[in-house]
């Protein structure tokens, strides 16, 4: 009999609540059990949501961890420079945990939070979601199965939308490392370095180089006579890509960040929304008037492996279409797909069978028949991490797709040597 895992969650924003939503899907398996945040607005919305009582209701880590164990686990989904500071005294208590990545933003904490797991034999697995989508589980187990022979090479690119771009790592939380700590490789790309190291499994990156600049943003790039605010002030207002006005009220996108401020109105209107983005909203400020403090709009990285074989994944922030594409070359075949569009092809060499030279098969996640297409939160890994999980505090052992912080730790250094790189324009060997 599978015991149902008991969680408090450690950080009361949205990806807290996108794990903690499996609760409700599936009570026998998990239940939210507390709440710490220091929001109080949070705090009371998530405790309403998972219906905790106000006794395990708490305003921060520290007044957290004076009460005796009560739950199985935390999810914590704190800010990114949070995660080591609230994870360490969580996991001298005894909790296990789900951490959101990244799980830190430098190698010293990394090595620090490690180090504690493993002295308290905690199981801590890393919100690496995309390893649970159907699309590079399945192009996993191509590559676990030998057919496409050896990896010559592996090339993985993240295009992200100029929306994301700008609600989040311009206007939001992610648009200064003086703010969040985390560049934008660390904050938005450790799931894709992630991807490509988890392909690569069999070897280990022995040098990295990098290059990366900010070409977009910045008072310097700002259009002559705009404004300081979209709906205020600005003559571009109903042209400008980043216009908050068609971002966020024609079209309404990324409604988690854009209403925080307003989120005590359970009946907010559109008056009050567009208001809000006329005067304090941080969303209505023009996106060229933000600090950007170094951080980058695109970079790009390329490894090279242990036993010969190389790899690049590059970050592009400002496309029209968000898009995730991999290509893998081994030494009998290869894999190239697009992951929003669920579908990939696996080619191999036929010399003797095909006039081309080699056979293709097309895989298409989104056709019944073939797979369970991509639905829910990034790709469907969302749900499935949380399922997991709680399969692995059960006492399962861990699936392929588990991303424990021992195994985490590859993808991180990885990306603070690329970032490393990147400074002081030199190869690192890691």
């Amino acid at each position: 009999m599978e015991k149902m895992i008991t969680v408090v969650l450690v950080g009361a924003g949205n990806r807290a609540n996108v794990y903690a939503s499996v609760s409700l899907q599936h009570p026998e398996k998990m239940k939210v059990v507390g709440i710490v945040d220091p929001d109080p607005v949070r705090r009371e919305l998530m405790r309403e949501r998972y219906n905790v009582s106000m006794e395990n209701y708490f305003e921060d880590v520290a007044e957290f961890v004076k009460r005796e164990k009560f739950a199985d686990a935390v999810i914590n989904g704190t800010m990114d420079h949070l995660h080591v500071p609230t994870s360490i005294p969580i996991l001298e208590k005894g909790y296990d945990m789900l951490l959101e990545k990244p799980f830190a933003v430098n190698e010293q904490e990394m090595n620090k939070l490690v180090e504690v797991a493993r002295k308290h034999g905690s199981k801590v697995v890393i919100g690496h979601v995309l390893r649970y989508t159907d699309f590079y589980r399945s192009i996993k187990n191509h590559v676990l199965s030998g057919e496409i022979g050896k990896i010559i090479s592996i090339e993985t690119c993240e295009h992200v939308s100029y929306h994301h771009m700008a609600v989040s790592y311009v206007r939001g939380k992610w648009a200064s490392e003086k703010v969040c700590f985390a560049p934008m490789l660390l904050a938005k790309s450790c799931h894709d370095v992630d991807i490509l190291l988890w392909m690569m499994k069999e070897t280990n990156p022995t040098q990295i180089v990098s290059f990366g600049a900010d070409f977009q943003f910045g008072k310097d790039r700002k259009p002559a006579g705009a404004g300081t605010r979209c709906m205020q002030d600005c003559p571009y207002a109903k042209e400008c890509i980043f216009s908050a006005d068609s971002n966020y009220l024609s079209f309404p996108r990324w409604g988690q960040y854009v209403w925080k401020c307003l989120e005590a109105n359970k009946n907010l209107t559109e008056e009050e929304q567009a208001e809000s983005l006329r005067t304090d909203n941080r969303y209505g400020k023009c996106v060229w008037d933000f600090e950007r403090d170094g951080n980058v709009d695109h970079q790009a990285v390329m490894f090279n492996f242990a036993n010969g074989a190389t790899g690049t994944f590059s970050m592009v922030g400002g496309c029209a279409k968000p898009e995730r594409n991999i290509h893998i070359v081994g030494t009998l075949g290869e894999i190239k797909g697009t992951f929003d569009d669920s579908r990939y092809v696996v080619r191999k060499m036929a010399p003797a069978t095909s006039e081309l030279g080699y056979e293709e098969t097309v895989y298409d996640l989104n056709v019944k028949g073939d797979m369970i297409g991509a639905a829910g939160g990034h790709g469907g890994g969302d749900e499935k991490l949380v399922h997991d999980f709680l399969d692995y505090l059960n006492g399962h052992e861990p699936s392929v797709s588990c991303a424990t912080i021992e195994d985490s730790v590859i993808s991180h250094r990885a990306v603070f040597k690329a970032m490393q790189s990147k400074y002081n324009g030199e190869i690192v060997k890691i």
